[in-house]
């Protein structure tokens, strides 16, 4: 019975054992390494992995779940992990296996593409002519099933450009470059070096890339792409950047900056720069203030301060890029200085914009974007400038040391002076043109001319002449000045003599002597006073006797005034005692005049309207209606005690006899009355 059962545990133990070699369980997360030992085909001649029935290790490998092997012919040789690629990482991929690489390639080509799904299907990466070594095509983020025996995977970051940097590209195969080129030309289609292989198909060259990368990150293979991290430009404010391109057409030998083409979008697409025929060398363009990605290997960028130009100056551009300025025709009436000529023999000019040399319009106060390669600025004050030949020297303008000369009658003086002068904007650029600057025109024109006129009007005057006659000397040292620095264009404010210092022997003997004559002034002056006194005591005395006789005259005109002043004061009454009664007499006459125009305009008025009447009812017609209205006033009775008829010549009653009895009756009735 335990003799049974020992051989069913034997037999069950040999079963299991066989299971486990014949039965390969793969997990989930991982892939089986199988190896064929016997009994199949030999390699290939320089082949390491074997496919199919070839004995070898086997390319490809079994996924996950239950298989079933020839063992012991086919055995597992490892379980690896599948492999996981970071969201920051990429996967460089190595070949042990393949077609070997063309000649003079460091980097394998991926003629397989898609058919080997990411290095993930090994057999169709052989198949389709993978290629042996590094390969262009790397693993992006995710989780690959990889042999691990035929590829080599190396985990790399992402390449990331912070902001405020650039990444400049090396190439570490491609094409050769052109002879004479410094960078490889930029070909499409790679984006941004993200993608080898279309970089290479595209005719990507071997070497430093014109084109970079700009702030980001990129799916880049640094086997294949060398980046180094550089700065962007910077340009702050009151800057200018300087660029020298170092690749591009010859630069002329007479040029000292080159013209600049349009298109490259301030030197930030190098190809199009170079397509444009940019020349090597300084660039006439410049860059303002602001961020620029600029290749450094193209391009080199210096920074410089902006030209600043204060308040009270300008600034005189000379040009050296233009048209020759032999060319230039000057218009009439321009004035040709002589004498203005350039330390190698070619004359300066005055010239208009787009020609070399100064240039006749000037700059004023403020801050100016100007290439200082192509252009030269000289600062020109145009405010009022003093120069000093004094001991104690000015704080403003150039100072000199004092003047040491000898006078005609050989005493050693020493003379301070100031000049005043200014310059123009509109003759700044032929002062400069003249001079150069405005320290050359103090030390080589203005100190040489003072210096000289007051050294011969010294020498033509004596020591003590020359002090008192100081304001003359000043005014004709001046006029000299004037006229001399007006040939140059400077304007000459003024020129004075602001100390002159004599020997101290001179100034004793000169001082003795004016107190000998002011002492003497001083006697004159009081015997003058004692005189003054004498004459003042004389003319007080006779003042004091004039006292009584000025009263009693002035006692006389009293009365004289008051007499006048009576008599006038009875003129007067008078006169305003006639003028009451003209008064009187005057309304008088005017009362009386008014009465009678009263009753001669009321009478005047009734004959009017009497008029009217008879015009309008005859004579006989008003006589009748004023017999009535005075029958009616008098209350008599209508009907007459009396009775008067008669007849007419016209066979009408007459009236008259009626009118004499009315009449009657009122004669009769005033007698009664």
């Amino acid at each position: 019975m335990l003799i049974e059962l020992g051989l069913y545990l034997l037999l069950g133990t040999g079963v299991v054992f066989l299971l486990t070699r014949f039965l390969v369980n793969v997990g989930s997360d991982e892939l089986a390494i199988i190896e064929r030992r016997y009994i199949g085909e030999s390699l290939e001649s320089g082949r390491v992995f074997a496919m199919g029935s070839q004995v070898g290790l086997k390319a490809e490998y079994l996924s996950p779940g239950l298989h079933f092997i020839m063992w012991p012919i086919v055995s597992v040789v490892s379980k690896p992990a599948f492999l996981t690629i970071g969201a920051d990482e990429l996967g460089i991929v190595e070949a042990t296996d393949g077609a070997p690489l063309s000649a003079g390639r460091i980097f394998a080509d991926d003629p397989a593409g898609a058919a080997h799904n990411n290095f993930q299907s090994p057999a169709e990466f052989l198949r389709n002519g993978g290629i042996r070594g590094k390969q262009l095509r790397f693993l992006t983020n995710g989780t690959f099933k990889i042999n691990p025996y035929l590829f080599k995977v190396t985990k790399i970051k992402k390449t990331v450009i912070q902001e405020g940097k650039i990444g400049v590209v090396t190439a570490m195969d491609g094409a050769p470059l052109e002879a004479g080129r410094l960078l490889a030309q930029s070909v499409e289609g790679h984006s941004y070096f993200q993608r080898a292989d279309a970089f290479l198909k595209a005719g990507g060259q071997k070497g430093p890339q014109i084109d970079f990368l700009r702030p980001g990150t990129y799916n880049l293979n640094t086997e294949v792409f060398k980046v180094e991290i550089h700065d962007a430009i910077q340009i702050r404010e009151n800057e200018i950047g300087i660029v020298e391109a170092r690749d591009g057409l010859p630069m002329d030998s007479s040029d000292v900056v080159v013209r600049t083409p349009e298109g490259h979008n301030n030197f930030q697409d190098g190809q199009a720069f170079l397509n444009n025929e940019g020349h090597r060398g300084p660039q006439e363009k410049i860059l303002t203030p602001g961020t620029y990605y600029i290749n450094p290997y193209l391009f080199s960028v210096s920074i410089r301060e902006q030209i600043k130009v204060a308040r009270g100056e300008v600034a005189v551009l000379i040009s050296n890029i233009g048209k020759d300025p032999s060319e230039y025709i000057p218009e009439a009436g321009t004035p040709q200085m002589e004498g203005a000529y350039e330390e190698s023999g070619r004359m300066r000019h005055v010239v208009p914009k787009g020609y070399r040399g100064i240039q006749k319009e000037v700059l004023g106060p403020g801050a100016y974007n100007i290439n200082p390669l192509a252009y030269t600025s000289i600062i020109i004050p145009t405010t009022t400038r003093s120069v000093d030949w004094s001991a104690e020297r000015g704080n403003k303008g150039t100072g000199f040391d004092p003047f040491q000369v000898v006078s005609y009658d050989g005493f050693p003086m020493q003379i301070e002076v100031r000049c005043q002068y200014r310059v123009l904007p509109e003759n700044a650029p032929y002062v400069v043109q003249k001079l150069g600057t405005i320290s050359e025109l103090e030390a080589n024109v203005i100190h040489p001319q003072i210096d000289g006129i007051f050294r011969a009007q010294v020498s033509r005057s004596p020591a003590i002449s020359y002090q008192q006659n100081r304001a003359e000397e000043q005014k004709g040292a001046e006029d000299a000045v004037r006229a001399d620095l007006t040939k140059y264009r400077v304007e000459v404010v003024s020129v004075m003599i602001t100390n002159i210092h004599l020997p101290e022997a001179l100034m004793q003997t000169t001082q003795q002597k004016n107190l000998a004559e002011q002492e003497k002034s001083m006697y004159d002056a009081k015997k003058d006073a004692e005189q003054r006194r004498i004459e003042f005591e004389k003319t007080k005395a006779e003042a004091d006797a004039q006292v009584s006789i000025i009263t009693a005259e002035a006692g006389i005109k009293v009365a004289q005034h008051e007499a006048r002043q009576t008599e006038e004061r009875a003129r007067g009454d008078a006169a305003r005692i006639r003028m009451l009664a003209e008064a009187d007499a005057s309304q008088t006459t005017q009362v009386g005049d008014a009465e009678a125009g009263v009753i001669r305009s009321k009478g005047e008025a009734q004959a009017k309207a009497y008029q009217d009447q008879v015009n309008a009812l005859t004579a006989q017609g008003v006589t009748t209606v004023e017999v009535i209205k005075a029958i009616s006033a008098a209350g008599l009775k209508i009907t007459p005690d009396i009775q008067v008829s008669g007849g007419g010549a016209n066979g009408q009653g007459d009236m008259s006899g009626l009118v004499q009895v009315l009449l009657a009756q009122m004669v009769k009735n005033k007698e009664a009355a």
